[in-house]
């Protein structure tokens, strides 16, 4: 049999080469070049997903470039009341995801926006059949999607779907979702949280009254963002203001640490590891917090709406008809054109 010249052989591996290289540059520069792109139109009701440009109430809103959105989740196993109400198996034992907010970090203004989900919002939610097949769907508080599903993903799965649909069809890009008890190891690790009561939370803490200045550690923060049915109205409103007091009072002490340390961001990620499920690795997730800690954190934000008691007796929130779409275009869309 023939060789061929070994000098032929060694050309044309070069040449392959050469073509792989060049089609991965042409394919960077296809992703990271936004004139590349072909720009798209349709309307609001056909979702963000897929769209670069919309038009809503007469204007036209582009979407901003460089913007993360990640769904963070606290979820909560010991509330049954309400699943109660769903039959049980295997694909329906999830737990509540009863913490819920939407952040926002857009890399190109340096800014992060945090958007608060109240847990009883109603929203349209994925059933699964006592076989994990999905029976479509019912118009339940946003926190049960976290209870369908047989694995933790599933549950995070269809959290994340019932929020991108409440929120007029906006494609989040990942998610970090962990029980309760998590709160106790961020604070440990962040050296204590200081905080000021909002709350008369005596029947938690004898000495938590209102304005007292406390400092958090271990189980009593998981208490301070977690008590609700005994504290001051029993709302979920009250709460959702302790959480947000928590947060802002955590993100300096968080700042504090990544500027004295950088590689503080793989300490904290790895202390919360065994307690969360994210569909982000590791390694982006460190990158992610380095980068964006210093960027100006805007204020807790919640959408405007109503509380009623269902028929079921359970508290339900009713966002206004289209406060979620205008949070979204405000927030992580630029308004182009208007009539």
């Amino acid at each position: 049999m023939k060789r061929r010249p070994t000098g032929l052989r060694r050309t044309v591996v070069l040449l392959l080469v050469a073509a792989v290289i060049m089609a991965g540059i042409l394919v960077a520069v296809r992703l990271f070049d936004d004139s590349h792109y072909v720009e798209t139109r349709g309307t609001v009701e056909e979702g963000f997903g897929t769209l670069r440009t919309v038009e809503y109430e007469g204007a036209t809103w582009r979407e901003k470039p460089a913007v993360t959105t990640i769904l963070l989740a606290g979820i909560d196993q010991t509330e049954t009341s309400a699943q109660d109400r769903l039959s049980a198996s295997k694909y329906r034992q999830g737990g509540q995801a009863d913490f819920l907010m939407l952040m926002a970090i857009d890399h190109t203004d340096k800014k992060i926006h945090r958007l608060m989900i109240d847990r009883d919002t109603m929203t349209e939610v994925t059933i699964l059949g006592v076989f994990g097949n999905e029976s479509g769907t019912r118009v339940l508080q946003i926190c049960l999607a976290h209870y369908f599903g047989a694995t933790k993903e599933d549950n995070a799965k269809y959290t994340v779907k019932a929020v991108e649909k409440f929120l007029g069809g906006l494609k989040v890009d990942g998610y970090y979702m962990a029980d309760y008890s998590v709160v106790s190891v961020l604070t440990d690790t962040l050296g204590g949280v200081d905080v000021v009561v909002p709350d008369d939370m005596t029947p938690v803490d004898p000495g938590w009254t209102v304005g007292a200045s406390v400092h958090l550690t271990g189980k009593n923060a998981e208490s301070f963002v977690r008590s609700r049915m005994s504290v001051g109205d029993g709302t979920n409103v009250s709460r959702m203001k302790r959480q947000t007091v928590f947060l802002d009072s955590a993100m300096p002490q968080l700042r504090k640490m990544l500027s004295n340390d950088l590689s503080f961001s793989n300490t904290i990620i790895g202390a919360l590891e065994p307690w969360a499920v994210t569909n982000f690795t590791r390694s982006w997730l460190i990158s992610e917090v380095n980068q964006a800690y210093r960027y100006e954190v805007l204020p807790v934000e919640t959408l405007s709406g109503e509380h009623t008691i269902g028929k079921d007796g359970f508290v339900e929130f009713h966002a206004e008809a289209e406060a979620p779409v205008r949070w979204v275009l405000e927030h992580l869309y630029t308004k182009l054109t208007e009539e």
